[in-house]
């Protein structure tokens, strides 16, 4: 299921530390044409061999333990440099560890392999043991590998399906949506906003709080996180609207997606004073997104800085004007 997971999930990169030994020899040579042949055989470059599978699976399992000891200098040094996922990993793995959670792998196949790139399939069980609301769940994807300085790296990450579980680990039905309370330091801020919107229409399927960040999203009445065609979501961060709070997060947005996007993005600004930016983008043919569009607002009120985002799925935004409208209704 190619999707924006809203709900936090945990993007996999290997570690994968590989050591390699120099045998040397007490014997000296017996001519000068032995020593030239060792100078040539040592400058030569060694050539790329196919992996094991074993050793591309030690890569997952080891990945794993180092994101439950939020270890993340471990899973920078085995991004490969050339991912177009490598500027925005580490922002993702901070975000990460405001919590403690149990992961596992199984079903692990190598679907392909060579000396240039390795493709393995996965399962992966993820579980909240402590830290803020999170949604546990069930993710099947494939991994590419890549070799970078004789290390393979991971290079790239396709989600091919995700289902939530419950605290117990099992699946929760299509369908289901389990009641959503907006309750937290800053909930009060968010509610506190007069918002234009339909509450019949829209309702809270998701609330979540973690440095210094509260985050509400919501659906159309009747979707599912799994099957959604519409979001409506509202950032607040307190006292970050001072300094060029504003731009800076739009800044930040414009990069990240840059940085995480393979298909064709294209990103405005459409109105921006000191106190507010408003902007737009979609994202078409991208390897491990859906099509979308998205119009949003970031403002300041009261020192704060606040971000009001509505987007679309597998499908162009209708009545852009009124939207854009409805956002600036935001107060």
């Amino acid at each position: 299921m190619k999707k924006f997971i809203v709900l936090i999930t945990v993007l996999i990169i290997a570690l994968f530390l590989s050591a390699c030994s120099e045998s040397t020899s007490s014997e000296e040579p017996s001519d000068e044409k032995e020593k030239e042949e060792e100078t040539e055989a040592a400058e030569e470059p060694e050539e790329e061999a196919v992996p094991e599978d074993d050793e591309l699976f030690e890569v997952l399992e080891v990945n794993i333990q180092s994101m439950m000891d939020q270890d993340i200098d471990a899973h920078m040094e085995t991004i490969h440099s050339e991912s177009p996922a490598y500027n925005s990993t580490k922002d993702l793995l901070d975000q990460v560890s405001a919590y403690t959670l149990d992961m596992k792998l199984s079903d692990l196949a190598v679907e392909e392999k060579s000396e240039e790139e390795a493709r393995v399939a996965y399962t992966q069980t993820s579980m909240k043991v402590d830290g803020p609301e999170y949604q546990n769940n069930l993710t099947k994807g494939v991994h590419t590998l890549k070799p970078e300085d004789g290390v393979w790296k991971i290079f790239g990450s396709e989600v091919i399906e995700t289902t939530p579980l419950d605290e117990n680990g099992e699946e929760i039905e299509e369908g289901a949506v389990e009641d959503v309370a907006m309750e937290g330091q800053y909930a009060d801020l968010i509610t506190s906003l007069e918002m234009p919107f339909n509450s019949d229409k829209w309702v809270l399927g998701n609330y979540n709080e973690a440095q210094g960040e509260g985050i509400a999203e919501f659906l159309i009445n009747g979707e599912t996180f799994e099957n959604y065609t519409e979001l409506l979501t509202v950032h607040v961060f307190p006292d970050a609207a001072a300094n060029g709070g504003i731009t800076t997060f739009v800044e930040a947005m414009e990069t990240n997606l840059t940085s995480m996007i393979d298909g064709e993005l294209e990103f405005n600004r459409l109105e921006e004073t000191d106190q507010e930016v408003i902007y737009e983008f979609s994202v078409t043919d991208d390897s491990t997104q859906y099509d979308q569009e998205e119009v949003a607002r970031a403002f300041s009120k009261d020192d704060h800085l606040y971000v009001v985002r509505y987007t679309t799925m597998e499908k162009m935004i209708e009545n852009k004007e009124d939207w854009l409208d409805k956002l600036k209704d935001v107060k």
